[in-house]
C-alpha cells in the first residue's frame, strides 16, 4: 500500500531499481509523518523537552464540544435520537414536521401571544353573572385558547416523544404543566357540553389560572429569576425554623404580659366584669333614645393563648391594624377589669423590640438570601470564563475609578493656606460634629405647655448654633474658595441648611416684634 504514493507523489520512480523504491518508500513515510501524525512529526524535529507540562488539557475543550454536538445555545433544539411512541423514528417526515415546527421562532411568539390573550381574557370574566353575555364570548375565546394549547402539547409529544427515553416530553416538570392544564380543560368542556355541569367539574377551570406560569418556561430571564426564587426557598427553610423559635419566645411573653385583659364592656361607663350586666341608653340620631344590653366582650385579636397570640404577632409583623392593637396593649389593666387609656405605656418597649426583630430585621435576612442566591447564580454562570471572581471586581474597579480631588492652597505662607489646614483639621471637625449633636438634642428639647423662660432659652441656643455653622460656612469658603466650595453637594447642602434657619430665624425676629409694636 505504501508503494502506491510512491509512484503517484513520485512519479519519476517508474523505474524497478531497487535502491530507488527504497528511497521513495523512506521519504513517503516522512511525508506521511510530517502531514497526518504532527505529534511524530515534532518528535523527530525537536528534541525532548523535559520540563513541558504533561498534563491533559481542562476539560473546557471537551464541554465546548458536548456543546457543539447539542447545539449552540442560541440554536434550534435537537431532535432526541430516539424513536416517539414506538412508531415513529428520527427519519419520520411526520415527526420532522412537528420538529421543525415546535423549533420555529415565530411559533414560539405566537404561543406566548396566545398566553398573553388568555391571561387577559380570564381577568375580563365576569364571575357574578356567569351567563352574561360577556363570558359566553369569552367562553367561544376559550375554545380557540384551549385548541391552541392542545396542538402545542400534541406536537411536542410527538417530537420529544413521552416518557421512556431522556428529554421525552413527561421528563419536563414545565411540560407535566402544561398537561395539566390542557387536560383540565378538555374534561370541563367535555361535560359542560353533555349539560353536566358539575360542580368538581367547575373547579378544574380553576387550573386555567396556570396559564400564565407557562411564559416562565419561554422567557430566559423570567426563568431564571424563577430559578433564583426556587433555589433560595431551599434556603429560607433554616432561617424560618429561626423565625418561628423567636415567634413562639414573643407569643409566651405576651400571653404572660396580656392575658385575659383585651376584654372590654360595651357600656364605656363600666370597668369591671361584674358590673357589666342590665341595659344602658344609647342616644342614637334623631335625638333618639334606645335600651342596649350589657355585654362584656372581647377584642378581635387577642393573646389569651398561644395560638392567638402567634396570630396577633403575624398581624402585627405586616404593619397593618397594629396601632389598634397596640391602643389595647397600652390600655390594658388587669384580668376581669376593663381597659384604661394609657395605663401602661410601658407596654409599647414590646412592640418596639418586636418591630425592631421582625418586620426589620428577619425581612431584610430573607430579601439579602435571595440577592445571595441571585450573585450565586450569576458566579455560576461566569465560570465558563477564564477570570475568576476577584479578578473581575479588580478590573470593574480600575475602569470605574476616579481619582479623589481636594483643593489645597498652593501658595503655604498665606493666609489662606492657613485657613485651610485649621479646617481640615480633625479637632475642627470633631468641634462641627460635636454642635450638630448638641443642636439636635436642643431640637428634641421642645414640648407643648413649655414656659416663655424656657421657650426663650431654646430660641437663644437656636440662634448661637445658627451663628456658628455660619461661620463654619464663611470659613470653608475662604479656605477652599467659592467655586471649590460648591462643587461639593454636602457644602451646598450645608449653605442651604444655614441659609434656611437665618430666615427663620429672621421671620420669627420679626413676627416677635410686629406683636409688641401692636
Amino acid at each position: 500500500m505504501l508503494l502506491i504514493p510512491v509512484q503517484t507523489h513520485l512519479p519519476f520512480f517508474k523505474k524497478q531499481n531497487k535502491k530507488w523504491v527504497c528511497f521513495g518508500f523512506f521519504y513517503t513515510i516522512l511525508y506521511i509523518t510530517q502531514y497526518y501524525t504532527p505529534s511524530f512529526s515534532l518528535l523527530l524535529s525537536d528534541p525532548v523537552n523535559k520540563n513541558a507540562n504533561t498534563e491533559p488539557l481542562p476539560a473546557k475543550e471537551d464541554k465546548d464540544d458536548d456543546d457543539d454536538e447539542k447545539g449552540g445555545e442560541g440554536g434550534p433544539r435537537p431532535m432526541p435520537p430516539f424513536s416517539s411512541m414506538f412508531i415513529l423514528s428520527t427519519t419520520n417526515p411526520f415527526r420532522r414536521a412537528c420538529h421543525y415546527v415546535c423549533t420555529l421562532r415565530y411559533f414560539e411568539m405566537c404561543i406566548l401571544l396566545v398566553i398573553a390573550m388568555s391571561s387577559i381574557a380570564l381577568a375580563a370574566e365576569d364571575p357574578v353573572w356567569p351567563e352574561s353575555p360577556r363570558n359566553n364570548v369569552l367562553r367561544y375565546f376559550d375554545y380557540v385558547f384551549t385548541g391552541v394549547f392542545t396542538f402545542e402539547m400534541l406536537i411536542k409529544m410527538v417530537d420529544l416523544g413521552l416518557v421512556l427515553h431522556q428529554g421525552s416530553y413527561f421528563r419536563d416538570l414545565w411540560n407535566i404543566l402544561d398537561f395539566i392544564v390542557v387536560s383540565g380543560a378538555l374534561v370541563a368542556f367535555a361535560f359542560t357540553s353533555k349539560g353536566k355541569d358539575i360542580s368538581t367539574i367547575k373547579s378544574l377551570r380553576v387550573l386555567r389560572v396556570l396559564r400564565p406560569l407557562k411564559t416562565i418556561k419561554r422567557l430566559p430571564k423570567l426563568k431564571a429569576v424563577f430559578d433564583c426564587v426556587v433555589n433560595s426557598l431551599k434556603n429560607v427553610l433554616n432561617i424560618l425554623i429561626v423565625y418561628l423559635l423567636f415567634m413562639f419566645i414573643f407569643a409566651v411573653v405576651a400571653v404572660q404580659l396580656f392575658k385575659g385583659r383585651f376584654f372590654y364592656c360595651t357600656d364605656e361607663s363600666k370597668e369591671f366584669e361584674r358590673d357589666c350586666r342590665g341595659e344602658y341608653l344609647v342616644y342614637e340620631r334623631d335625638n333618639e333614645v334606645k335600651a342596649q344590653k350589657r355585654e362584656w366582650k372581647k377584642y378581635d385579636f387577642h393573646y389569651d393563648n398561644v395560638a392567638w397570640a402567634l396570630l396577633t404577632l403575624f398581624t402585627v409583623s405586616t404593619g397593618e391594624g397594629w396601632p389598634q392593637v397596640l391602643k389595647h396593649s397600652v390600655d390594658a389593666t388587669y384580668e376581669n377589669q376593663g381597659p384604661s387609656p394609657g395605663y401602661r405605656m410601658e407596654m409599647s418597649i414590646f412592640y418596639v423590640v418586636y418591630f425592631v426583630v421582625f418586620p426589620f430585621f428577619f425581612v431584610n435576612i430573607f430579601v439579602a438570601l435571595i440577592i445571595i442566591t441571585f450573585q450565586e447564580q450569576g458566579d455560576k454562570m461566569m465560570e465558563d470564563y477564564s477570570l475568576e471572581k476577584n479578578e473581575r471586581a479588580c478590573i470593574d474597579f480600575a475602569i470605574n475609578a476616579r481619582p479623589l480631588t481636594r483643593h489645597m492652597p498652593q501658595n503655604k505662607l498665606s493666609f489662606q493656606y492657613k485657613m485651610w489646614e485649621f479646617v481640615v483639621s480633625p479637632p475642627f471637625e470633631y468641634t462641627i460634629m460635636a454642635m450638630i449633636a448638641l443642636n439636635t438634642v436642643v431640637l428634641m428639647m421642645k414640648y407643648d405647655g413649655a414656659s416663655d423662660t424656657y421657650e426663650d432659652v431654646l430660641a437663644n441656643l437656636n440662634i448661637v448654633f445658627t451663628s456658628l455653622f455660619s461661620m463654619e460656612c464663611v470659613l470653608k469658603i475662604i479656605a477652599f474658595g467659592a467655586l471649590n466650595y460648591f462643587k461639593d453637594a454636602w457644602n451646598i447642602f450645608d449653605c442651604v441648611t444655614v441659609l434656611g434657619s437665618i430666615t427663620d430665624i429672621l421671620v420669627t425676629e420679626l413676627g416677635v416684634s410686629s406683636r409688641i409694636c401692636v
